[in-house]
């Protein structure tokens, strides 16, 4: 039985090192089990038999005696898996763990050790927990996809979207193999890049994949990556390969290459397309993050920032690069996509404020004023060259300004987080330290923080109240907890016109926020070149996507089939939405650029789906 022996933190943010506190939410996972001189190496199944304490019986598949199926373990420490909320619950992916193992007697026995979250873990949202206490934690196995056999990717720094809240699948893109210890059960070495996307319908509780082979040729890792679960977009900017991403590149040890492209996914219909950045002041990046903020614009906008940054023909694995300053944001126009450009539309903008200093491996949430006068990215830690960072800043917008609104000393970096009940910042994982071998004091894997309140807790309330602007935020862009920011410009101006007719629309359409974006059709530039395979393996084009918020899945597997089959059809493009006049004429700007992406050739069999799919 697994029983966690250290009693529950008297504080919650205790200091970094708190020897005896396991991280538990990658509990059901394949273990090495030590037997005197011996190692044996099985597959376990877990069985939870105290919900308060967390005690585990380990069960083994082994039957040489009794006395070899039962052990205890700890997870101390876990970095770089990836997390997405839908439907009430949290789910988990990926990552590196590291594991303890203990006798029978409950002393720990052997090394601290290496592994991998090889299961997907789920964590219930639908009601109220402490996670000191009564966190619903479920750990699931993955099984392989039924349709072809393949095993679901183990891999660390990937995607894991939500999908549209009408879709019962979540969806893993990208990632990497880490080769931290190849002798850990359940350790897979890299496949093909072809299928890069994969889902999980968490209904039935089953996998698929699909080929998204892009202009991109390798299946990317290390990438920002965000959604627009309303539009049933998903977006995953620049990012590496390197010796785990393909198996046609398992032997090129030194290799770091950093890509272009911003990957657009339409996770209705599993395809996708590679959009250049090559307009970007510092690309290609890695490690960095990037938020979707609905209401700016015909269709919301990407917001990106931090990370590092190397020439792209640079392949050296010794060479990080650079850090990516936080005085510009850039921010990519969705709307942009549907309107003639290819490539989309770049912003950059310079911010002012408490400027974070470089940084990568850090986590964004953004939220909005309840009347949208001002929108709100929290970014909380990171590491930075020499130093992690327990720290939380707000990027204020439309003023473009940053805050720094807590320090600790519980650094953390490696996570991911969410906006959750109204209010409040869940975060996942990470790691406190250099040295995994170090015990995190989150042992239940998450962190609630009241972004309203500023203060850190154990309980995650299903019922918050609605998003308040916190007195260090509103003290700084003006007005209150409601809203009504007073400061809407940047410091120095906009960059240009066009930027600042998002937040100052025509009079026509003068409310204080931009309509919702309405569900649209991909335009002709961004799904030139996507090829669906049908039975015949013959190649077309694919038809033009009507997105609508409702749709099940069902309906979405029964027209992909029909599209299958069908002609070419006519694609719909809206009109362009963009005006220079009304109040942005009249707003300070500067000289900074409009980066509008130069057209990037892409092939006819860049993109396709699966036959039969």
């Amino acid at each position: 039985m697994h029983t966690i022996v250290c009693p529950p933190p008297s504080s919650v943010r205790p200091p970094s090192f708190c020897p005896g506190f396991p991280m538990t939410w990658v509990a059901a996972q394949p273990l090495r089990l030590t037997m005197g001189s011996r190692t044996t190496r099985t597959n376990l199944q877990l069985q939870k038999i105290n919900t308060a304490n967390y005690r585990y019986r380990i069960t083994s598949d082994h039957t040489e005696t009794p006395e070899t199926t039962i052990r205890e373990f700890e997870i101390q420490q876990g970095k770089e898996a990836r997390s997405c909320v839908t439907n009430k619950t949290l789910y988990i992916d990926g990552g590196l763990e590291v594991f303890v193992a203990k006798n029978n007697n409950g002393t720990p026995e052997g090394a601290r050790e290496t592994g991998y979250n090889t299961g997907l873990i789920e964590v219930d949202l639908t009601s109220s927990w402490d996670w000191k206490q009564n966190i619903s934690i479920q750990a699931v196995s993955k099984k392989p996809n039924p349709r072809t056999g393949t095993n679901p990717p183990v891999v660390v720094r990937g995607a894991l979207y939500a999908g549209a809240p009408s879709d019962s699948s979540i969806y893993q893109y990208g990632g990497t193999v880490s080769y931290a210890n190849m002798s850990f059960p359940g350790f897979q070495k890299p496949t093909s890049p072809q299928y890069a996307l994969w889902s999980y319908n968490t209904s039935r509780g089953s996998w698929d994949q699909f080929d998204v082979t892009l202009g991109a040729e390798y299946r990317p890792a290390g990438g920002a990556y965000a959604e627009a679960p309303d539009q049933e977009l998903a977006f995953y900017l620049n990012g590496y390969i390197n010796n785990g991403t393909s198996n046609d590149l398992e032997n090129s040890d030194g290799l770091l290459r950093y890509l272009d492209g911003l990957i657009v996914i339409d996770t209705h219909a599993q395809i996708a397309t590679n959009i250049s950045t090559s307009s970007l002041a510092n690309f290609p990046r890695v490690k960095g993050g990037m938020v979707y903020i609905p209401g700016i614009g015909p269709k919301g906008i990407l917001v990106a920032v931090g990370g590092v940054t190397k020439p792209a023909n640079d392949s050296s694995a010794s060479n990080e690069g650079t850090y990516v300053p936080f005085d510009e944001v850039d921010i990519f126009d969705i709307s942009s996509i549907f309107e003639g450009d290819d490539n989309g539309i770049w912003y950059a903008q310079k911010a002012s404020g408490d400027i974070p200093t470089g940084r990568t491996d850090f986590c964004l949430v953004a939220v909005s004023a309840k009347d949208n006068s001002s929108h709100h990215v929290y970014m909380y830690g990171g590491k930075g060259a020499n130093e992690l960072y327990d720290e939380i800043y707000v990027l204020s917008i439309p003023s473009f300004t940053w805050t720094k609104i807590f320090e600790g000393k519980s650094p953390r970096y490696g996570h991911t987080c969410h906006l959750v009940a109204n209010r409040q910042m869940l975060t996942v994982g990470g790691a406190l330290s250099d040295d995994l071998s170090t015990c995190d004091w989150e042992y239940r894997g998450v962190a609630i923080y009241d972004m309203s309140t500023l203060t850190w807790g154990s309980v995650y309330d299903a019922s918050a109240a609605d998003y308040a602007v916190p007195a260090k935020v509103y003290q700084v862009v003006g007005g209150g907890p409601d809203g009504n920011a007073t400061r809407k410009i940047p410091l120095d101006g906009f960059s240009t016109p066009e930027l600042a007719s998002f937040f100052y629309p025509p009079a026509n359409n003068s409310s204080a926020s931009a309509p919702q974006p309405e569900p649209t059709k991909l335009s002709k530039g961004a799904i030139a070149g996507i090829a669906i395979g049908s039975v015949a393996g013959a190649a077309i084009l694919s038809a033009a996507l009507l997105y609508t918020r409702q749709r099940q899945r069902a309906a979405a597997e029964a027209q992909r089939a029909a599209e299958a089959e069908e002609a070419e059809k006519d694609i719909f493009m809206e009109s362009a939405w963009r005006s220079n006049d009304g109040d942005s004429d009249e707003l300070p700007s500067t000289t900074n650029r409009q980066t509008t992406v130069l057209a990037h050739e892409i092939g006819g069999s860049h993109v396709r789906e699966i036959p039969g799919s």
